[in-house]
């Protein structure tokens, strides 16, 4: 492999002496250029940049594993919440019967009070 400008040079005059100017063209255009390649020092800070974003996704599908505990938790107590005010709007239709009832009675009891007052008098 070849590892600076001179290297890459001496190859494609050996090319050419072999293979032929033109066979030697087309060969080192499929050879990628110098900034192309990739060194070992540049695999591995990939590596480490390949880590720390696995680490990152990691670090994330716990913290959405938490959210969906609270999500759940929270179904559970709105579960009790809609329970309660259930319970609470029965209770309301209740007491709002009993009192329309009392004040029915009040009122007959009263109308009769009033009628019999009017007889006696």
């Amino acid at each position: 492999m070849t590892s600076n400008a001179s290297q890459r040079a001496l190859l494609y005059a050996r090319l050419q002496e072999v293979l032929g100017p033109e066979p030697a063209s087309i060969l080192m255009q499929h050879l990628p250029s110098i900034d192309d390649l990739a060194t070992k020092s540049d695999v591995l800070a990939l590596r480490s940049d390949v880590l720390a974003l696995r680490s990152d996704v990691q670090d994330l599908a716990r913290r959405v594993d938490g959210l969906e505990q609270r999500m759940d938790g929270l179904d559970v107590r709105m579960e009790r919440l809609e329970e309660r005010m259930d319970s609470f709007h029965g209770a309301l239709r209740e007491q709002t019967r009993q009192f329309i009832l009392a004040m029915v009675g009040t009122m007959a009891s009263f109308a009769a009070v009033v009628i019999a007052a009017g007889i006696l008098t």
